[in-house]
């Protein structure tokens, strides 16, 4: 599906095609440019911001000046992933707060809960949630749709799909009402990620994954993409590849996922990405020692046990860990293997440690949501 046949960009097109009200425009506007964000479209989106800035500075609008933060914190956090964007999203909410603007005050704290999840601030995110459902009118499909979105891949997170699928539904119930596919795209990759993550760490600490799972999750993997590129979503396409070479390296499929992630290293440093490198560097050592490759893998592994950088959270330090044991000690390196394999299990149980938080807090909130 193109730019111009999203049931969201017809409608705001519609409607600033008809707007008389200057500042209505804008906003519409705005709005607009929020969704060529999430498209990709960020050369474009920063045009219309440019634009509106300017119409703010001439005629100042409480509702504009709200919009205009929110889409400079999301254009930072989907280009940059910049600290600079919660205090961009902070400021649309306080606006937002201050003026007493209710849907707007909806959709920023759904942004927030977002960025909450993304850095693991999990109080906030199971604050901010519960706020954003508050908030939010029965129709107010936009900020629900998020909200949802992020409950739905907190129980997931936190491994209970079952929890999950509810709130699944609602994030897609609520983004088809308001035609958004990126939402939907959002929710399809998105939980194609958690599952391909929990089927890693289960492939790398626990029994073999079972084939029908594999199987289930590789083709989740690939109607993720095909979807993206339907929607002619540009952001974060590296994101689908990595998956499908951590899923078929689950499956022994050393060369296949080899080459998926050497194709797509590149993507990775371009999106952003950098703090799923530690796995990635693991997992390609793991290939190439599986390959014969025993000069490689080991430069690969040792380069590997230092790429850690601040960012890089627990699951992924866990997986990385343990797949760098498994390197060391394939390689007759034992001493290496079992300080990896340490490292791989002090993370592990604090990744445990997290997901019982975020379910005990997540739950907790959404009780309070009617």
């Amino acid at each position: 599906m193109s730019l111009v046949t999203s049931r969201v960009m017809k409608r705001l097109d519609a409607a600033i095609a008809t707007s008389r009200n200057p500042m209505d425009l804008a906003c519409l506007k705005a709005e607009r440019a929020l969704f060529l964000t999430r498209l990709g479209r960020f050369d474009q989106a920063r045009a219309v911001i440019d634009e509106l800035r300017t119409v703010q500075a001439r005629s100042p609008s409480p509702a504009l000046a709200v919009w205009l933060c929110l889409n400079e914190g999301v254009l930072e956090q989907v280009t940059q992933h910049g600290a600079t964007a919660r205090d961009r999203i902070l400021r649309a909410y306080a606006l937002s707060v201050a003026a007493r603007l209710r849907p707007m005050i909806a959709l920023s704290a759904a942004w927030l809960a977002f960025l909450d999840y993304v850095d693991g601030d999990l109080p906030s995110l199971a604050r901010r949630l519960s706020e954003a459902l508050q908030e939010a009118g029965k129709d107010q499909h936009a900020a629900r749709s998020r909200a949802c979105l992020v409950a739905a891949q907190a129980f997931h997170w936190g491994g209970r799909l079952d929890l999950a699928r509810p709130w699944y539904q609602r994030a897609r119930d609520h983004a088809q009402a308001e035609g958004d596919d990126l939402t939907v795209a959002a929710l399809m990759l998105n939980r194609a990620v958690i599952d391909g993550n929990q089927l890693r760490a289960a492939s790398i600490f626990e029994v073999e994954p079972d084939d029908q799972a594999l199987r289930q999750a590789l083709l989740a993997a690939e109607s993720s993409g095909n979807f993206n590129d339907y929607v002619g979503k540009a952001a974060t396409k590296a994101l689908v590849p990595v998956l499908r070479a951590q899923l078929l390296l689950a499956q022994r499929d050393h060369a296949g996922a080899l080459a998926l992630y050497e194709a797509h290293l590149d993507d990775v440093r371009s999106e952003g990405l950098d703090h799923i490198r530690p796995p990635i560097d693991a997992d390609m050592a793991w290939c190439k020692l599986n390959l014969g490759r025993r000069d490689e893998a080991l430069s690969d592994a040792l380069a590997a046990a230092q790429s850690f950088g601040p960012d890089c959270e627990e699951e992924a330090r866990a997986a990385a860990h343990g797949r760098l044991a498994q390197v060391f000690k394939a390689l007759d390196m034992l001493a290496e293997a079992q300080q990896q394999n340490e490292l791989a299990q002090a993370n592990l149980r604090a990744y445990r440690a997290q997901q019982a938080e975020l379910l005990a807090l997540v739950g907790e909130a959404l009780k309070q949501v009617p």
